[in-house]
């Protein structure tokens, strides 16, 4: 029974790829939700946003201007703890 195929909604909603699912899904919302809190300009230019373990909501910019830009906006996103990254350069 080991080597049967399964049927990929089986798949999709049990184990590791359910995880990832919620997880990717979680991300999305959470992007949506602060990119709905941030001036227009400054949430065209958020990649992602999520929280880490600790609690933190981490944003990733896709360029350290607008990194420093959103820092301003911080204060209405009404987290304690905000930590912003850029993305790295594609080459």
């Amino acid at each position: 029974m080991g080597n049967e195929p399964r049927k990929l909604a089986d798949v999709m909603t049990a184990g590791a790829l359910a995880d990832l699912a919620r997880e990717a899904e979680r991300r999305r919302m959470t992007t949506a939700d602060v990119r709905s809190k941030l001036p227009l300009a400054e949430g065209e230019h958020l990649v992602s946003a999520s929280t880490n373990a600790a609690g933190e909501l981490v944003l990733v910019m896709d360029s350290p201007s607008w990194a420093a830009r959103v820092r301003y906006c911080v204060a209405g996103l009404g987290n304690a703890q905000v930590r912003i990254r850029v993305l790295p350069p594609s080459r």
